[in-house]
């Protein structure tokens, strides 16, 4: 958390707010923030002016009219805020952009696994290195490229949703809703699925994620993620079945169970998927 839709609510509102603003400098206050490279990569920055506001998965990627780019990643409790010039930093702000005539842009992180990073130049495909082992983002992806990725795989569905290096994006919230969606249960062999049935799962990725941008991604009861204005999304209200063991299914009323998955943990209704 957050995911791509969340992510994807953020780029969104960063392009009218930054994109054509020159950076006056950069702040940075944790080390662990900047942890791939020297803190003094960023201070090749300040003067750029911003181009676009690109995303990959979970990764947002800030375009300068040079062709650098910074890339973002927020991990587990990353947050980015526009905040007003002078007004006092939240806890755990670990960086913040200074631009001309707009706000700054803070990098806020409790749990300081995220990060921020200058990327290498991208190569003559536009692709950056850095995030080269990333599978294709989620909202765009098509059934034949998931009826190869899937097939002979043992491995439980949900477990390679997850995987990024397959799909950029998708966590555990989405990965539970998106099988719900498409009537799958998450812990069956990826490698099991019918045509139909990977075909009803593309469908029903990028339906899902689509609804969940609309309503600007989904804020669970840590508080974890907000968008730029410090604002929750409401997706959550629209969960059918992530975190709602022992209610009963807005389908069919059947039990919402919790299954074990390994390491990890699926919330499904087994009287709607299969």
């Amino acid at each position: 958390m957050p995911e791509l839709a969340e992510v994807e609510t953020l780029r969104r509102d960063l392009i009218p707010l930054y994109v054509g603003h020159r950076l006056d400098g950069i702040a940075i206050m944790g080390p662990r923030t900047v942890r791939r490279h020297r803190p003094e990569m960023l201070q090749a920055l300040p003067g750029e002016v911003l181009g676009r506001v690109g995303r990959h998965g979970k990764y947002l990627l800030l375009g300068w009219e040079s062709g650098r780019i910074l890339v973002v990643h927020l991990r587990m409790s990353g947050q980015l805020l526009a905040s007003a010039p002078g007004a006092p930093l939240a806890s755990h702000t670990h960086a913040v952009l200074y631009f001309e005539d707009a706000p700054e842009l803070r990098f806020v992180d409790p749990r300081t696994f995220g990060e921020l990073f200058v990327a290498s130049p991208p190569d003559g495909a536009g692709t950056v290195a850095e995030i080269d082992h990333l599978g294709p983002d989620a909202v765009v992806v098509e059934a034949k490229y998931l009826e190869r990725a899937l097939a002979g795989r043992r491995a439980p569905l949900k477990s390679i949703m997850l995987d990024q290096s397959v799909l950029a994006g998708i966590g555990n919230i989405y990965a539970d809703e998106i099988c719900f969606a498409a009537r799958l249960r998450p812990d069956r062999a990826a490698g099991s699925l019918r045509a139909t049935q990977v075909d009803r799962l593309a469908r029903s990725v990028r339906s899902v994620l689509e609804a969940a941008i609309s309503k600007r991604g989904s804020t669970l009861g840590d508080g974890q993620y907000v968008d730029l204005r410090g604002r929750s999304g409401s997706y959550q209200t629209q969960h059918m079945v992530y975190g709602r063991a022992g209610q009963p299914c807005r389908v069919c009323g059947q039990e919402v169970v919790k299954l074990a998955l390994g390491a990890r943990s699926a919330f499904a209704c087994l009287g709607c998927q299969s």
